[in-house]
């Protein structure tokens, strides 16, 4: 049967080298699904009237929206709803909430959705070449059940959101030989949420390694841009709060994969699963992405796998919604596993010795 016209990793390995690689794949299966349910969850809304951070958001859009100071709204919000307002990364970038303001919630949910219909065009050309139109197809419908928690309405209010389409976006149009589609798609989601920068980082690490000199500039000067942004951003907050102000009780939760796993799936159409087959299903498609020997199928898996182990050893409970960064192409990388498992299997099936390619 054709599974795509890609190469895989595992082409060629030795038979020690795949089962070693099948024999970790196991295990993390194991990790992940063994008793999900003694694991922590992400920690929801209990009633309509508890104030959440969509409340939050859509409070200061509209203090904004009437001509309010979004630094002097935040702080009075974030004191209202008992959120801590240190250190100054508490205050979101005020991007996200000024184009809000200016645009309206109907018309923003819109354009996101136009957005996240570019993203899956972006991504049906990206692979069009590479996979049979029945994976094709099936890549689309996985992407739609990822993409499938972020297009409800609301969900356009976490700035994550945003950033999750731009830098799934970034990645399906990064063309070596055209760089600024990507760049912009990236320093706009570095703009709205600070929490796009490993990602922006390792698209600049990478163009450092292939020694694409002109790439390495331009992730340079989105960065540079960046610090500028978050240098005034910082300045503006601290005119705000006060020393009585609570801070931040930190980031260092390290509540482990099975709550990373149970977040993303909490943010995409894999909450209608059982936990233990939405947990396997995305440690396989990261296997997937992984297994595929391409410049873009890297960068989906350190994009996957860098905000997994972000959820695992820094979120808590309450910040599962980070998770959407990591959410349109979460299931994705499903229609790649036919093809790696059948090199894998290859692999094993010979015997002569060799080591990893």
């Amino acid at each position: 049967m054709n599974w795509g016209a890609f190469e895989t990793r595992f082409q060629g390995w030795s038979r020690g080298s795949a089962l070693a690689i099948l024999a970790a794949l196991l295990g993390m299966l194991a990790v992940a699904c063994w008793s999900p349910s003694s694991g922590p969850a992400p920690k929801l809304r209990t009633s309509e009237a508890q104030h959440s951070d969509l409340h939050l958001y859509r409070d200061i859009i509209t203090g904004v929206r009437r001509g309010g100071d979004y630094y002097q709204i935040t702080a009075d919000e974030l004191r209202k709803g008992n959120y801590p307002l240190k250190p100054f990364f508490t205050f979101r970038l005020p991007t996200h909430a000024t184009v809000y303001a200016a645009l309206g919630e109907r018309v923003m949910v819109v354009i996101f959705w136009l957005l996240s219909a570019t993203l899956m065009f972006a991504w049906w050309i990206r692979l069009r070449t590479c996979l049979p139109r029945p994976l094709l197809a099936a890549t689309l419908i996985l992407m739609a059940g990822g993409l499938g928690g972020l297009l409800q309405p609301q969900t356009g209010l976490f700035h994550e959101s945003w950033a999750a389409v731009l830098l799934a976006l970034m990645i399906a149009l990064h063309r070596p030989e055209r760089i600024w589609p990507a760049v912009i798609c990236g320093g706009a989601a570095l703009m709205i949420r600070e929490l796009a920068l490993p990602m922006i980082l390792a698209m600049a690490g990478l163009a450092l390694l292939e020694k694409r000199w002109k790439e390495v500039g331009a992730w340079a000067a989105a960065v540079a841009l960046f610090a500028i942004y978050v240098t005034v951003h910082a300045y503006w907050v601290s005119q705000v709060v006060l020393p009585t102000d609570p801070p931040s009780p930190g980031w260092s939760a390290t509540l482990g994969l099975q709550f990373a796993l149970k977040a993303i799936s909490k943010v995409t159409l894999g909450f209608r699963l059982p936990t233990a087959l939405a947990s396997a299903l995305l440690v396989l498609s990261l296997f997937g992405w992984a297994s595929v020997r391409a410049g873009w199928a890297l960068r989906v898996a350190i994009l996957l796998a860098g905000y997994g182990a972000m959820l695992a050893l820094l979120a808590r409970t309450d910040t599962f919604y980070w998770a959407l960064i990591a959410a349109p192409l979460s299931f994705a990388g499903l229609v790649f596993l036919p093809k790696a498992v059948t090199d894998l299997t290859k692999s094993i099936q010979t015997k002569r010795e060799g080591a990893f390619t």
